[in-house]
């Protein structure tokens, strides 16, 4: 099975399990949750196949440490304002912006050392991670496109909170299952060649012209032989 089937068989089971998995969501409210929700996004980090199906899902794999949130709102239909709206307009929370300091990368082009923006939706939406902790680590699977100045984690997608940071055996595990570096090994078969030209000539070969010549020789003087033998 190839990766790309592997990886859109595991987002087909993945997202069955969030649906399966659903409770009725209470109403939105503006305190931070305590991280990002059981289920779905519990996977062994040690299991490479898992690992790589979710990076595929994503481009960029990072631990980074939540530095402060801000609400992200609706005014007059505009998404994602996080200024105040003006007095007497709708004002409706969408999700969260978080300011995150990168530790490690694993996959993405960000650098350890940079400040990155993380939107998440929130509790209510079935992809929704609430408002994240600020002070707080997490390994991020997050997805950004061009133009975009966030990135964007979701909901079963591999985002999980870190209480203790990666461990070193964890971050070993990541790096060699989302290391793109080393190219696969490429079976090489060596074909012997058909016309023998890469191989030592065999004695028989080398001899046979010899031989012709010397029964042609042979043969010729018995003909003058016996045409001597007649005319005397």
């Amino acid at each position: 099975m190839t990766r790309a089937l592997r990886t859109t068989l595991g987002l087909v089971l993945v997202v069955l399990a969030c649906a399966l998995g659903l409770t009725p969501a209470a109403a939105a409210g503006v305190a931070p949750s305590a991280g990002v929700a059981a289920g779905c996004d519990e996977y062994d980090l040690s299991n490479t196949e898992e690992v790589q199906e979710r990076a595929d899902a994503v481009t960029d794999v990072f631990e980074g440490e939540v530095i402060g949130s801000v609400a992200r709102r609706t005014v007059d239909g505009g998404e994602g304002r996080t200024e105040a709206p003006p007095q007497g307009t709708e004002k409706q929370v969408t999700g969260w912006r978080h300011a995150v300091e990168v530790k490690a990368v694993f996959q993405g082009t960000m650098a350890s050392g940079e400040q990155v923006q993380v939107v998440t939706l929130l509790k209510t939406d079935p992809l929704g991670l609430d408002r994240l902790r600020s002070g707080e680590t997490y390994l991020f699977f997050a997805e950004t496109q061009t133009g975009m100045d966030h990135l964007v984690a979701e909901k079963c997608k591999g985002t999980r909170a870190l209480p203790d940071g990666l461990s070193s055996r964890d971050t070993a595990a990541l790096r060699a299952a989302l290391d793109d570096s080393a190219a696969p090994a490429m079976d090489v078969t060596f074909a012997e060649p058909d016309d023998g030209a890469g191989s030592a000539p065999s004695y028989g070969r080398t001899a046979a012209p010899g031989a012709a010549i010397v029964l042609v020789g042979v043969l010729g003087l018995l003909l003058l032989a016996r045409v001597g033998r007649g005319r005397a």
